[in-house]
């Protein structure tokens, strides 16, 4: 496992792939921070349950405000990430070496998942920075221990947002193809994500959808003492999520006949 884990960190530091990702999530707090103040500038009012990040104590709330972004981006990745050994066959030279099929595909979940990690930690910050440049440190509302909160709900948004890279990662190796795999990669997200909503307006079906993570990503306010106290729900969803979906990849690639 120590040694897959070595080569694809080899292999991804020589990829563009990696480079792109940081890039994107490094370039949109920072343009966020300008467009708001341009807002601000030309009469808007920052509204923290409406704009999510307001201030640079909010700023930890980076992942909410841009979480579909970085499902797209980190789904793309994946599905090149993984498809590409399928395509270009070098999956084969590593399991005629005898490597487990179990812990390559765990390899390729753990180096997507630090690489979330990574970029998501690396957009947090300069959010903070970016928002305290321009409005100020500030604080969030009905937060007093404020170190506290920045811990549980980035922890919190981190492995709701892990719990999707765990279904992208399963769906490429499914599919085994990069093209198919971003196709179905995309339509899982924005079915799950944006379908809550139809779901949301039925008294009978609305609990059903917090069995998706996105739904907490895109209907809760991470602010807010309600949703905050949600928090331990979320990683019970995002748990469950990854438990099942490594499962089910993990046993359907272990049936794969790789050709």
């Amino acid at each position: 496992m120590f040694n897959l884990l070595t080569a694809e960190r080899i292999k991804l530091i020589r990829s563009k792939k990696l480079w792109i990702v940081l890039v994107i999530l490094s370039v949109l707090p920072i343009y966020q921070a300008a467009n708001s103040k341009l807002a601000v500038h030309f009469g808007a009012e920052l509204v923290q349950a409406v704009d999510t990040v307001i201030n640079g104590a909010t700023g930890i709330l980076m992942m909410e405000k841009n979480a579909l972004t970085i499902l797209l981006v980190i789904s793309a990745f994946v599905s090149f990430f993984i498809g590409e050994e399928f395509q270009n066959g070098t999956i084969r030279n590593t399991l005629s070496l005898g490597r487990s099929r179990t812990h390559y595909y765990l390899s390729k979940f753990v180096v997507a998942a630090l690489l979330t990690l990574v970029g998501v930690i690396v957009m947090s910050a300069l959010g903070i920075i970016s928002y305290s440049i321009v409005f100020g440190f500030g604080g969030v509302a009905e937060i007093g221990h404020y170190l506290s909160f920045a811990v549980k709900s980035f922890s919190t948004l981190y492995i709701l947002i892990l719990a999707n890279v765990s279904i992208f990662v399963m769906i490429s190796f499914l599919t085994k193809t990069s093209a198919i795999s971003l196709v179905w990669s995309f339509i899982y997200t924005i079915g799950t994500g944006f379908g809550a909503g139809i779901f949301q307006q039925t008294e009978n079906f609305k609990h059903v959808t917090f069995w998706f993570t996105e739904s907490f990503l895109f209907y809760s306010d991470f602010a807010s003492p309600v949703d905050i106290a949600r928090f331990p729900e979320m990683i019970l969803v995002s748990v469950i999520t990854i438990v099942l979906s490594s499962t089910i990849g993990i046993l359907l690639f272990n049936r794969t006949d790789i050709k």
